[in-house]
């Protein structure tokens, strides 16, 4: 297949390129949210006419739960604003969409497992997760025909930023490494998913899916606190680093997702935490400074 990515710079977007590559799709790439006139529904237009791109996975968007508050205008104009711009040229040129929404779309939903289709389903303690979730009724509403929705819950690896609303499992391995404190909601629980493994996942569902599927884990449970500490054993560092706070207002502690739709396309995870983890310290966090900002330009990302 010929394949255009929006957002092609992004953390997911270099891992699922590299995967949807080495599985012989043709890819091509576009940064709509930082481009001259990207946002032109003309231009967005033209670069699938000539990309000839008979799907368009559509990854750009802004980073961060956290920052999507900081202009909420914004973080609507980058979701659901691109995402119609996007769906409606996918429509009227009869190209598949498939979008990279997020398991934010489900809200604060406790111990339950979130299936695609059943829910549970509540308002998303966000406007990162309300507009991503008003994007995938974009989609729906514009390129219906093969429409696929990759709902990705916490994917982390090499190429994730370090900082506010940098990944978890970065920040501390970040802070552990540098002797800083590392704050840990008392409670919080998350089922990561190694980049390598989310990247794959989303690959069969462009290839062999349709509809909405969760790209993430439901096998592998861990407390927020017992990540901090393999971030300490890791790094060598005093596990007194590890600060626990109460969680802020609209946080959610728990999140579980439902792998069944996924496991049925042949995906199951390989890499654990543990291993997951060792080989973002030795081929990423190693290459951050104090500041969190990346520092060998010799090295290449690796997924």
């Amino acid at each position: 297949m010929r394949i255009m990515i929006t957002g092609n710079e992004g953390f997911i977007a270099q891992h699922l390129e590299r995967e949807l590559q080495d599985a012989g799709h043709q890819t091509s790439g576009m940064d709509i949210l930082r481009r001259e006139n990207s946002g032109n529904a003309d231009h967005v237009r033209s670069a699938i006419e000539g990309h000839r791109a008979d799907v368009v996975i559509h990854l750009a968007a802004m980073t961060g739960r956290i920052s999507g508050e900081d202009d909420v205008m914004e973080t609507v104009r980058d979701h659901a604003g691109m995402t119609a711009v996007v769906a409606k040229a996918c429509g009227e040129l009869d190209v598949r969409m498939v979008y990279a929404s997020t398991s934010e779309i489900y809200g604060d939903n406790g111990q339950s497992h979130c299936d695609e289709i059943k829910g549970p389903f509540r308002i998303p303690n966000s406007t990162y997760g309300l507009s991503k979730r008003f994007g995938e009724e974009l989609c729906q509403l514009y390129a219906p025909d093969g429409f696929t929705a990759l709902r990705f819950s916490m994917p982390y690896g090499p190429g994730a930023r370090a900082g506010r609303d940098g990944s978890a499992i970065v920040n501390l391995l970040w802070q552990a490494k540098y002797g800083m404190t590392m704050p840990v909601h008392v409670g919080a629980e998350r089922s990561w998913c190694w980049i390598g493994d989310a990247v794959r996942a989303a690959r069969l569902a462009v290839e062999k899916g349709e509809g909405p599927f969760n790209i993430g884990r439901d096998d592998d449970a861990s407390l927020m606190s017992t990540v901090a500490e393999f971030a300490c054993l890791l790094t060598g560092s005093d596990k007194g680093l590890i600060e626990m706070i109460r969680a802020p207002f609209r946080q959610t502690l728990v999140k579980r997702i439902s792998t069944k739709r996924i496991g049925q396309l042949g995906w199951s995870p390989t890499v654990s935490l543990w291993d997951g983890m060792s080989m973002t310290l030795e081929m990423w966090i190693n290459h951050l400074d104090r500041e969190g900002l990346y520092t060998d330009p010799g090295m290449v990302v690796q997924g």
